[in-house]
């Protein structure tokens, strides 16, 4: 173990998840991999979370708590990469876990690869039936280069949008000046853009992620709102824009309309979720929403600037 130059920095936002912490955290310290750093980024809980990652700071040099303001988990992240010491960076949300052999599984594969980024499958655990019930697999053990790497990302299939679940080296955030942006769906403009960059992706078919859920509904949030719903939408400019300040639009244009699609069909079913924090009717918002999709993936580039849109639904 080194706590003072470890190898990965494993980056895990906090809000008042008291109720998973500590088995996620405990999930890290039995890792077989054991020369990493732990960045818990309290971000403003009001629960017993800070109390909960104290005591393993107090057990083990590893973990380090960093309280921050209460923004979104991208803030937090973006305040743990500032802070980590190591080559590679793992992201595991705080009410979350991972299984035994996470890091190893992700480090291995990265460093035999000389990759940039390795991917491995999760498990989706449902709280409402207390079990396992679905083993999300990446394609098997395959190395990809950067264009097809981008546009596996951007069918958003077997290699999802998600930041957890993958290794990163430290370098692709730091060299090309990648900041998490402070919005909701942030790891689908984020990977999006960390993708642009890796020469070398590589995936193993290990599941060790293990992602809670509190129902087995697809597309039901626990707290949808307009402010969702409009981020929702910003990540189709937002992600359409970076790739073409790259270059490299026109070669992930087919893969990302199934992300524009996803987007455009969800804006009715989001507005109904959240139909009673919304100031106008569900019809109208659903119509603003899908124009603005439309307008997204169809405006000349100089019009994207001026996105992202803060209104599509209000």
């Amino acid at each position: 173990m080194n706590s003072t130059n470890p190898e990965i920095s494993v980056i895990i936002p906090v809000y008042n998840c008291e109720r998973y912490l500590e088995a996620c955290l405990q999930s890290v310290r039995n890792q077989s991999f054991k020369n990493f750093e732990v960045l818990i980024i309290n971000n403003g809980s009001t629960d017993k979370s800070p109390e909960i990652a104290r005591k393993f700071t107090q057990e083990d040099p590893r973990f380090a708590l960093i309280n921050y303001e209460n923004q979104n988990a991208g803030q937090a992240r973006n305040v743990g990469i500032a802070r980590a010491k190591g080559r590679f960076i793992a992201f595991i949300d705080g009410d979350d876990s991972v299984a035994e052999l996470y890091l190893e599984q992700l480090y291995n594969a990265i460093t035999e690869s000389d990759a940039d980024i390795s991917i491995c499958g999760f498990l989706l655990f449902y709280l409402k039936s207390n079990k396992v019930v679905h083993k999300h697999r990446v394609p098997d053990k395959k190395i990809f280069d950067r264009i097809s790497g981008l546009r596996e990302l951007m069918r958003d299939r077997q290699m999802r949008f998600y930041l957890w679940n993958k290794m990163f080296k430290k370098s692709l955030f730091l060299d090309n000046n990648i900041i998490i942006p402070n919005m909701y769906y942030e790891d689908a403009v984020t990977c999006s853009q960390l993708f642009c960059h890796a020469n070398r992706v590589v995936t193993t078919d290990y599941c060790g992620y293990i992602y809670l859920r509190a129902s087995s509904k697809r597309y039901v949030e626990l707290d949808m709102n307009g402010r969702r719903i409009n981020d929702y939408i910003n990540t189709v400019p937002m992600i359409r824009l970076y790739l073409e300040q790259k270059n490299i639009y026109k070669q992930a244009k087919t893969p990302f309309l199934r992300h524009i699609l996803h987007v455009f069909f969800s804006v009715p079913l989001l507005s109904f979720q959240a139909r009673k924090k919304l100031q106008n009717s569900v019809f109208k918002n659903s119509i603003e929403g899908m124009k603005k999709v439309r307008k997204a993936c169809k405006a000349p580039i100089s019009e994207l600037e001026g996105m992202p849109f803060k209104d599509a639904v209000k």
